[in-house]
């Protein structure tokens, strides 16, 4: 093939206009995409991040362009996957039940316990018993969810309202009955595990393939002897061994050290943080009748951390098994659209549901967040 080439006066070749305006073209591309994403605000200024006026493409360039190297360094590897036939799945969800508290106004007047709930359900894929106990008036739940979610009304006896100088505390000491309300609904019988879950996480990949994988992992379900409870490692190993936001138990032997850890509790009223009283237990050697065992956060657990990491998340369509994001310190750094964006995600929601905008509202606020992590 022949290539025909233009000459100037002065010798060069001159590029032919074809080219030119395909050069100008890509110029004006690049330009637009620079431009675009210049006005979205960096990590530094995300609370004023518009997504309803950003195209998803001009975010996707943003996060590509800006923060690529950068963001990579805080997504976690691939969740766990592995194939779980039906009858492996209906086993699970006979014997196996998800465990909920949701206490306060703030908890009844938001929708954290229906997000928990319906990421369960779709991501989750897990269709089992869900026990729920909450201080919410009766008909707060009244046809809000499906006939395997069980609505339990927190005793008042249980409730020690003047005993802890965090007003939280109060309710995070429910963690620590979870078995003794159960034993209270022959519905639950069969149930043997008892996988505790605090509302403010979401579900994102299918349950029972990150407790096939701890089990897997940990022996938890091949255990015997020793009473134990499991539960992930904090993220913040410097002050606390454990955190409590997820929570598996064995409905026969875990009591022993609910009691103990709940001993723990009562006796520390003016801490903030139930992780200290899991501390007490663990470091004054009640490992002799109890095992608290922790967990290895690797991929199973992620707390989003600002608005570029779920931007990137969003895009990716990456969700790990569990997402702890609300009502803690890491909530604060995440934009309302970004939020509200991100849970739609995760949630799957059709655009009907996303148009209602019920979901994806942190509630924290400055006076609680001195007891947030």
């Amino acid at each position: 093939m022949m290539i025909h080439k233009k000459f100037n006066k002065s010798g060069l070749t001159t590029p032919p206009l074809k080219a030119i305006v395909a050069l100008a073209a890509l110029v004006i591309v690049v330009f637009t995409i620079s431009f675009d994403a210049s006005s979205i605000t960096d990590s530094s200024n995300s609370s004023s991040l518009d997504l309803s006026s950003v195209s998803p493409r001009d975010l996707l360039e943003y996060q590509i362009h800006s923060n690529k190297d950068r963001l990579s360094k805080h997504i976690p590897n691939s969740p766990h996957h592995e194939e779980v036939s039906s009858s492996e799945k209906a086993k699970f969800e006979a014997d196996s039940a998800i465990a909920l508290i949701s206490f306060g106004k703030e908890a009844a007047n938001g929708t954290l316990l229906e997000q928990c709930i319906l990421s369960l359900r779709r991501r989750g894929e897990f269709d089992g018993k869900v026990m729920v106990i909450t201080d919410a008036p009766r008909e707060r739940y009244e046809g809000e969810f499906d006939e395997n979610v069980i609505i339990l009304k927190a005793k008042e006896e249980d409730i020690l309202y003047d005993r802890f100088t965090a007003p939280a505390m109060k309710y995070k000491r429910f963690k620590t009955l979870l078995i003794d309300y159960m034993d209270d609904v022959p519905e639950l019988d069969p149930i043997e595990w008892i996988y505790y879950l605090d509302i403010d996480i979401l579900v994102g990949a299918p349950f029972i393939t990150m407790a096939k994988a701890l089990n897997k992992k940990y022996y938890i379900r091949q255990r015997f002897g020793t009473p134990s409870v499991y539960m992930f490692k904090d993220p913040n190993p410097e002050k606390f061994s454990l955190n409590s936001g997820f929570i598996v138990l064995n409905r026969r032997t875990s009591d022993l050290c609910l009691d103990t850890w709940r001993n723990a509790i009562d006796i520390h009223p003016h801490s903030g943080f139930d992780q200290a009283s899991i501390n007490y237990v663990i470091e004054n050697e009640y490992s002799n009748h109890c095992k608290m065992v922790g967990l290895d956060v690797e991929d199973y657990l992620t707390y989003p951390n600002g608005d570029d990491e779920l931007i990137h998340v969003i895009f990716e369509k990456h969700f790990s098994p569990l997402i702890h994001i609300f009502n803690s310190c890491f909530a604060q750094k995440v934009s309302p659209e970004v939020m509200e964006k991100f849970v739609a995600d995760v949630l799957d929601l059709n655009d009907s549901e996303r148009e209602e905008h019920k979901y994806g509202k942190s509630v924290i606020h400055p006076s609680t967040a001195k007891w947030s992590r």
